[in-house]
Parts: C-alpha cells; sequence; structure tokens
C-alpha cells in the first residue's frame, strides 16, 4: 500500500541550521535535568564545538560578573593586520542575566567585518578591560592603532590603558545625539521641530566638530555672539564637556581651560574630513540592528541569542569572503556621497569664510531627527 509519494524536490541539508537546533534541544534539557546557572549550561553545550568555527571564551569571574566572548578562532590568523577597530555597546540586546552587549568590528581593505560579540555584567571601566583581555588572550595579535566608539568614559579608558598609542576616535552621529539628549532635557525639542532657525542654529553647535581644532576658541566666541539665549546653556554643556570648561582668558587672547571629560582629539572631525575617514560608528549601529532582525524582541533568552549570533555568521562569512577575493565593498548611498563633497569643500575652505557662516554652512547638511 503506498501511503505516501514524495516528489523530486528537496532542499539542500543545511548543517549549520542542524548545530544550531541540536545546541538549542541541548540547552534546553540541561535547564530542565541539571542545577546549573545559564553561564555554566553555555560553556559545557559550547566547549565541544569546533574552535575554528566558534569560540566562546568565558573570564575567570565568579558568575554574576563573569562576561562571554563570542567569536571565530580563525580570526586570529589576520587580526593583526587590522589597523582599525569599530566598538559599540547596546544594552536592549543583551540576554537578561547581563547588562550589556558590546560588538567589536574590524577594518579591512575598505570592508568593516563584525569580529566578536561580548556579554558584560555592567559597563564599567574594569568589566571593559576584562573583555579586551579576553580577546588578546584569544588573539594575540590584537593591537589595534584606531579605535572609533560611543562617547563612554570607561570604554574610552579602558582603551587607552590596553592600548596607550592608539587613536580614541568619538562617533560624530553619538555626538549629535548627546546634544538632541540635551536638548530634550532643557525642553528645547519642540522648538528644534516647530522652527528651522532655531534648529539651524542647534545644530551650528555640534558642527564646531568641523572646525579646525586652532580656531576653535575663536569659533566659540564667535557662535556665542549669535545664539538665541534658550541655546546658551547647550553651547555650555558642549564648552564643558567636549573642549573644557574657560579658566582664564590671557591677555592676547588665548584661553586657559579645565580639561575636557572628552577630549579635542576624540571628538573632532576635522582631519577625518580631510582624510576622507569615517566620522561615525554606523557600523557599529548597522550591526546590531542586523543582531535586533533576528532576536525580534529586546532582551533575548540566551538560546535565542545564541542562535541569533550563529544565523547573522553566515552573512558576516560572506562579507569576509569577498574581501578576501577582492570584491569592492558596497558603495556609499548617493546622498551621503553628495554631503561628505559639500563638507569636504566646505572644511578646505573654512578660512574662506568667517566661523558663524561655515558653521551654518555644516549645520545646514546634517539633521537630528526629532
Amino acid at each position: 500500500e503506498v501511503v505516501k509519494i514524495l516528489g523530486e524536490h528537496s532542499d539542500e541539508p543545511n548543517p549549520a541550521a542542524i548545530q544550531v537546533a541540536a545546541r538549542r534541544h541541548q540547552l534546553k534539557r540541561r535547564a530542565i535535568d541539571s542545577q546549573e546557572t545559564p553561564l555554566q549550561m553555555i560553556e559545557k553545550i559550547f566547549e565541544n564545538s569546533s574552535q575554528a568555527t566558534q569560540l566562546v571564551l568565558p573570564s575567570c569571574e565568579g558568575d554574576r560578573m563573569r562576561i562571554l566572548l563570542f567569536g571565530r578562532e580563525s580570526i586570529g590568523d589576520w587580526i593583526g593586520l587590522v589597523d582599525k577597530i569599530y566598538v559599540d555597546g547596546t544594552f536592549s540586546l543583551s540576554p537578561g542575566c547581563f547588562y550589556r552587549i558590546v560588538v567589536v568590528l574590524a577594518e579591512r581593505a575598505d570592508f568593516v567585518i563584525p569580529i566578536c560579540h561580548a556579554l558584560l555584567p555592567n559597563k564599567t571601566q574594569d568589566s571593559y578591560a576584562r573583555m579586551i583581555e579576553l580577546i588578546k588572550c584569544a588573539w594575540p595579535a590584537f593591537n589595534p592603532e584606531v579605535v572609533s566608539m560611543d562617547y563612554d568614559r570607561g570604554l574610552m579608558n579602558a582603551f587607552r590603558t590596553k592600548f596607550p598609542a592608539a587613536e580614541i576616535q568619538g562617533c560624530l552621529f553619538r555626538l549629535v545625539k548627546n546634544l538632541k539628549l540635551k536638548l530634550a532635557e532643557l525642553h528645547l525639542m519642540g522648538r528644534y521641530r516647530n522652527y528651522d532657525a532655531f534648529g539651524l542654529n542647534a545644530r551650528m553647535i555640534v558642527a564646531l566638530a568641523f572646525v579646525p581644532p586652532t580656531e576653535l576658541d575663536n569659533a566659540i566666541a564667535q557662535l556665542a555672539s549669535i545664539l538665541p539665549p534658550e541655546l546658551m546653556p547647550v553651547l555650555k554643556y558642549f564648552e564643558d564637556t567636549y573642549v573644557g570648561s574657560l579658566l582664564h582668558l590671557l591677555s592676547d587672547g588665548s584661553v586657559i581651560r579645565k580639561e575636557p571629560m572628552f577630549p579635542l582629539s576624540m571628538w573632532s572631525v576635522y582631519n577625518r574630513t580631510m582624510s576622507g575617514e569615517a566620522r561615525t560608528n554606523n557600523h557599529a549601529e548597522a550591526a546590531h540592528r542586523r543582531l535586533q532582525t533576528e532576536f525580534g524582541v529586546d532582551h533575548p533568552n540566551l538560546w535565542r541569542f545564541i542562535d541569533g549570533l550563529k544565523r547573522v555568521q553566515h552573512h558576516r562569512d560572506m562579507l569576509l569572503a569577498r574581501c578576501l577575493r577582492g570584491s569592492p565593498p558596497t558603495k556609499k548611498c548617493r546622498k551621503y556621497a553628495v554631503v561628505d563633497r559639500k563638507l569636504l569643500k566646505l572644511v578646505t575652505d573654512y578660512g574662506n569664510n568667517t566661523a558663524v557662516d561655515f558653521l551654518k554652512g555644516i549645520a545646514a547638511n546634517f539633521r537630528m531627527e526629532a
């Protein structure tokens, strides 16, 4: 008796999907049958994985302060060739038993490739330092010359301590976001949204990041002379946090300032604009969005988190393969390329305009989404 006739079509086997399903089943079974903590379960499940394919490296701290690092051991074969990395953390994607997830990306031949994710118990400098030590333990040749990151003092100080010769670059997008938060704190976002002139004036404060460093004090003074009174507290916040509070005005017009929270070398994008370097950490933001799409929820549980990492790894392997065979990276969107050319022209011609006109020109080329 014929019960069912099978058609000729069948999907190709997917070893990765089979492995993911098996790992997930093991995690669920251990959760039911054992008294292990979630972190202990993860380590046990992954300890037999192919180390050429997947690396899960725990720190040696107690369970509450444990850090987990996810990546490919094979990255160690070429990580020594990498000069620039991008680092960014987020709270919403971390599993419930961790406070933060940090993604590290490496720039190689104009490609920017995620190389590892770290789950951290908090965002202290000590935890960031231990994360860096884990990365160095996994890949001893890891020695970046440039590190692009968010404005996080703990993260900044940890990388400064571990790599004192490295250049620390702040993300312009996050600088804009911080200013937007300050506007919201002062209840000024309504005016920003509804009055174009006010919005332009607000963005002129962030546009100070494009001013030649030697001209910054003069640009701040000129900007202060034309800003509406409501924006003066925002300018003071920017000055105190990123430039340094004014201590003394000398007879020759020069100024002495207090040490800022974030140094000029970190947030100024003047040299980066002149040399065509990236001004933002958008590659890291894109990596977070990709994971968010895979998870489908904030704060996924541990096995959903691991499943998501495994699924996005295929895309990253393809990205690395394109890089290795000499393919060009994806072109920048045309509208952003046009903005880049405008910004470069403005920065190059800085001496041909007043500081106020320069800041207006820069501010006209970006928005703070309200």
